[in-house]
Formats: structure tokens, sequence, C-alpha cells
């Protein structure tokens, strides 16, 4: 009979409860089977789902648009009871009621996506194959029977890697170790881990367990009895918690979140419900269903669930959020408020250097290499002009070298010269000599370039008296320290043109 398809029914988006959580609702609706629908699984990096039933098919949809792709895979010769994709979304293994297991290899592309059965027969249970898992490797898949046996199969060959293992009771689930070296089965009478790399059997507890999964940390398995939800250390076999999860027995299906948040159960009560790994409280509401839900999946990233219902439809929901989900996000959602309402940090402000900065007349540094000096960070020009125009004999911010006495030439009177002590302003009545009028020692030094004998001049600080050579061809240095002396004459003495222009004043020239 040809599959009928039918593209999904969109429904309204979730309200939120009084929680601030949201209620699930179903986002699309795949019918296309013509039986009950016994187990679903998402193909892990594809926007495909996979579905096996009682009709003896597989169908594969597409979750963006609802339509089922390709024709229905058919290959099993009983009802599908379970199915299995591969974490590398290559392969899906699915196992019938009368025990046969048949892998199916996906190649997708994005114009076709196509679905072939191996050519591989495994053969090794003799009843319903109750649960298949693949292996974190993707090489192998293991497999529970109501025969009361558990095997890993190689996935290539088809051969029997580890068992078959007789538990002595029906096997109803197993679940790989998030690592791969650790295989635990829920059968009617244990819980049963087995190192796969030894083959010994590390931990077997005495209960029940209709279906079995590791949280994705490995540290602990969640299982399921009739009615109760059983947390276990998956190390020791301790009881963690357990409770009633449903209100109508049995126990059907149970599925752990990959981000390890949640998980998810079904029921003949016609629901699936969600509790919180951190808590073990409820979650939201319960997913309401006309019929009992037999299947159960969680996508890659975790934002959906697929059931597989007695009504013989597929459909996928979306997941409400954990109470640590929900701090989470709460907690992202205040981090972006408050980055986004800080002001924008103020910049320090340009430093721009100057000329004159960092200059020192009393380094001879600073005297040869202006370039060095204009990198340094004080006020030097400044400082020296204050000096100038200062009558003490002292700096504030400089401290005096320490060396030998200097002498200084000071103009002081009309037609008298004075030699003064150059830090404590007392003249040198040894050096003190009679010097010609103003005028003259003005015409003497601009014919000659030495100096009067008897005098001496200050530059860099050291004394250079007459006849040097040296004194006659370095001209005093305008920034040279006065104290003590006025400010015109410190102007004359630093400014040689003002000297010149009273020079030419004849009321000069009278008065000399």
């Amino acid at each position: 009979m040809a599959a009928t398809t039918h593209k999904a029914s969109l429904k309204a988006p979730a309200q939120p409860t009084r929680k601030g959580q949201l209620i699930p609702r179903v986002k699309m609706t795949l019918k296309g089977h013509e039986e009950r629908v016994n187990d679903v699984a998402f193909i892990l990096g594809t926007r495909l789902l996979v579905s096996g039933s009682e009709d003896k098919s597989l169908r594969v949809w597409d979750l963006d648009t609802g339509k089922q792709v390709g024709e229905p895979l058919l290959g099993h010769d009983a009802r599908v009871w379970r199915i299995a994709t591969s974490p590398n979304g290559s392969w899906i293994v699915s196992g019938a009621n009368n025990g046969s297991i048949l892998v199916w290899e996906i190649a997708t592309n994005k114009t076709e996506s196509e679905l072939k059965r191996v050519p591989v027969s495994f053969k090794g249970h003799g009843s319903v194959v109750e649960s298949v898992v693949f292996a974190p490797d993707n090489e192998t898949f293991a497999s529970a029977s109501r025969d009361g046996t558990v095997c890993v199969w190689k996935r290539e060959t088809g051969e029997i890697v580890f068992g078959p293992l007789k538990v002595g009771s029906r096997a109803y689930s197993v679940a790989y170790s998030p690592d791969g070296t650790k295989l635990a089965a829920g059968t009617d009478e244990h819980i049963i881990i087995w190192n796969l790399k030894t083959g010994k059997e590390l931990l077997k507890l005495e209960q029940r367990a209709w279906r079995v999964a590791f949280t994705p940390d490995g540290l602990r398995l969640v299982s399921g009895n009739y009615k109760d939800i059983r947390i276990s250390d998956a190390i020791t076999g301790d009881i963690i918690k357990q409770f009633d999860a449903h209100t109508d027995e049995p126990f059907l299906s149970l599925v752990v979140a990959p981000n390890g948040t949640k998980f998810a159960t079904t029921s003949y009560d016609k629901t699936t419900r969600f509790f919180d790994l951190a808590t073990f409280e409820p979650i939201g509401e319960p997913l309401e269903h006309p019929d009992s839900v037999q299947g159960l999946a969680f996508s890659k990233d975790n934002q959906l669930i697929a059931t597989g219902c007695q009504d013989k439809i597929v459909r996928t929901w979306t997941v409400p959020l954990s109470e640590t989900e929900l701090q989470e996000s709460t907690e992202k959602v205040l981090k972006k408020t408050i980055i986004s309402q800080q002001p924008y940090p103020r910049r320090a402000p340009i430093q721009t250097s100057r000329f004159f900065d960092g200059f020192d007349p009393h380094s001879s540094s600073g005297r040869n290499n202006r370039a060095a000096t204009t990198t340094r960070n004080t006020d030097g020009f400044k400082n020296t002009m204050n000096r100038l125009f200062s009558r003490s004999s002292t700096s504030h911010d400089h401290a005096p070298p320490r060396r030998s006495i200097p002498l200084v030439d000071v103009f002081a009177t009309r037609g008298k010269h004075r030699t003064a002590n150059r830090h404590t302003g007392e003249r040198d009545k040894k050096l003190q000599q009679q010097r010609p009028p103003r005028q003259q020692a003005h015409a003497t030094a601009s014919s000659s370039s030495a100096p009067p004998v008897g005098t001496s001049n200050v530059i860099g600080g050291a004394i250079l008296h007459a006849g040097s050579t040296s004194a006659a061809s370095r001209p005093p240095s305008p920034l040279e320290r006065v104290p003590d002396i006025s400010c015109f004459a410190a102007f004359t003495r630093c400014f040689p043109c003002l000297s010149r222009t009273r020079k030419a004043s004849p009321s000069a020239s009278s008065s000399g």
C-alpha cells in the first residue's frame, strides 16, 4: 500500500505558567504509519527523524518541512520494536519482535536523502529485541532481548564481539557509558554493569528495570520500573533518589537529555513527563497524548523531544527548561543587560610633548642635545624663566650642584664694576678691580673678543678667566642662574641686544 504523507500541522506557541515556565506544545504532527509507532530517534547531524512501527516499516521525516523523506524502509518481516542511530549520524539499527536486527546506512546531501540496508545478517536473539543502542565508536552496537541475553555486535561483519551474556531473566534495556567502556543492562530482576575491556561484571543490583540510562557524566544511572523512577550511583549502586513518576503502569520509556539537566519518561497513563536531574522535581506540565506513548527521543540540542504513540502518529514538542537552565538563562540575560547599561570607558587625554618640556639648563646634555631633553617630563623652561625674574638666590625645585664657588661679573652701578659671589652675593674684595666706564667697557668688549683682565665669566658652572681661549669663543649662556640682581641687569645679561640699544642711546653716552 502506498504510503500517505502529510505536512506537519503547526500549533500555537507555548504559553507561560505561573512560575515563568513554558507549557510545551506540539510543534509537528507527522502522519504516515499504518500501525502503532513503537520507537523514534533523531539522526544526529541532520534535520531528520526516523520512526519504527508495527507496520514493519521505518520512516524518515524532514523536521523542516514535516514531510516524509523517500519511501518507507521495508526489510523486516515482523513488527519493528526498537531503533537507534549512531553518534556520527551515518547508521540506523532496528530490532524486530522476532529477534531480527537490521542496519541501515544513511547517505545524505543537499538534494536527496537515501537509506539502504546493509547486507549483513544479525542473528542471535530468539525473541523480541527490546532495546538496541550504538556505542560511541560507531562501529559496535548492543542489544537486549526477551530471550534473556545481551549481545554486542560488530556493525560491519555481524559478529558478536561480547556475549551472548545470559542475565537469568528477560533483558529489557541496554545503555553504554559516555566513554564506551561500560555497558549496563536492565532486566526483569537486576541491573548489571560490565567492563567491556575485561568482560568482567562490575555491579549487580537487585532491582527490576525496564529502562536504564547513564547520565552524560557517567556517574549516575537512571532506571524505571512499573511506576517508580530510581537514580543510583553508577559506581556503588546506592540509591540516590526514588519516587513515583506516573499514575498508571507499566512504565514504558526513558531518555536522558544530552546536556544532563533533565530526563523524560512515558507510560500507559498517556503522558510524557520531565524531571530535573538536580532537584528531582517535575518540570512543567506533562505532555498529554490521546493514547499510550511507546517511543521517546531527545534532539541533540535539547530543544525538541519526539514521541511515538499508540495512535500511529509521531509528534515533536518543545522541551521545557529545567531549574538549572532557567537560572543560566536568567544569568545570561542579566549579564547582557548589565553590559549594555555600562557607559563607554573614558579615554585618557592625549599627552603631547612640547619643545621645552624637560629642559634643564644645568645639565650639559640639556644644552648640547636638545632632542634628548624634549623627552623629559619636567617644566625646565618655566623654572628657568622663574629663576630669571626672581630675586631669590636658591631654586625651590632644584638643589644647586656642589661645585667650586663661581664668580659673576655684574654691572651693578653706573661706571663701577663689581665681582660677586654667585651663591652668597657678597663681594670678593680680592678680585674687585676698577673697571673703565660703562660705555668704554662695551666698546672694549665689542672691539675685542677677550674679556678684561682680572674678570671672570661663568659658563657651564666653570670659572673662565681673562685670556682664556674657551671663554673668548663661548659667550655666556642666556640661561645662567644670576641671583640677587635686578630684572634689567638679568635681561642685559641674557639678551646682549639690550646693551647695544642702551649704548646707542645719547643719554647713556652723556651720563657715562
